[in-house]
């Protein structure tokens, strides 16, 4: 006697798959499984593949993390129309949504809100690294490229190395500092002083912004 299975009837049938590190998805899916995961699981999508956020310590990224937030929240003061976001995700396009640690946008500028999400290229975006081999320097570096953000910042924290790039006819251009100080392109007088970083001297980096604030 032959039986017959009703895939229909299996209880796992109506189950959306969990959110794990290495999965590989298209846009819809990604987000049908976002929905169904708890708010505090961070996750990104960088070329339809899925990296699930480890827990991060307050010296090599939390630290740093805060301090950076705070120059560029500093800059955007004196700029309206310019906004700060932290580690929102932004819906970059059809392959990626990246949660970077700070992104810039600018009000009339490349993104929109689509359900509160950006969507679309950040003016700006600021990732904290904790080593030179962090997919931040390669894989994230080409895709911020080829999405058009305007201007890109790494910190790695570990060795203290700084990588900053503007947009430049549809690729990065290494912005170099001078004496000591990185200065924004697509920003004006916005200047990072590369030694208060490294340090976690706030009150030498808020100096020196200020001093390109006001040039």
């Amino acid at each position: 006697m032959s039986s017959i299975v009703n895939e229909n009837r299996t209880p796992y049938a109506s189950m959306v798959p969990p959110l794990e590190s290495g999965d590989i998805l298209d846009a819809g899916e990604y987000w049908r499984r976002c929905s169904a995961m708890p708010e505090k699981v961070k996750a990104e999508r960088i070329n339809r593949k899925v990296y699930l956020m480890s827990p991060l310590r307050a010296v090599h990224h939390g630290n740093p993390h805060a301090l950076l937030a705070g120059w560029l929240i500093h800059y955007c003061m004196h700029h309206p129309t310019l906004r700060v976001s932290d580690s929102a995700t932004i819906q970059l396009n059809l392959d990626n949504d990246p949660q970077p640690d700070l992104c810039v946008i600018r009000e009339g500028g490349q993104t929109h809100f689509n359900d509160g999400y950006i969507v679309g290229p950040p003016e700006m975006i600021v990732e904290i690294a904790g080593s030179s081999a962090s997919y931040d320097f390669g894989e994230k570096r080409y895709v911020y490229e080829q999405a058009g953000v305007g201007e890109y910042l790494v910190f790695e924290t570990i060795e203290g190395r700084i990588a900053w790039w503007r947009h430049d006819n549809g690729r990065y251009v290494d912005i170099s500092p001078s004496d000591g100080i990185y200065r924004s392109v697509l920003f004006p007088r916005l200047w990072l002083d590369a030694d208060a970083l490294r340090a976690a001297d706030t009150l030498k980096l808020i100096r020196a912004l200020e001093r390109g604030m006001a040039r």
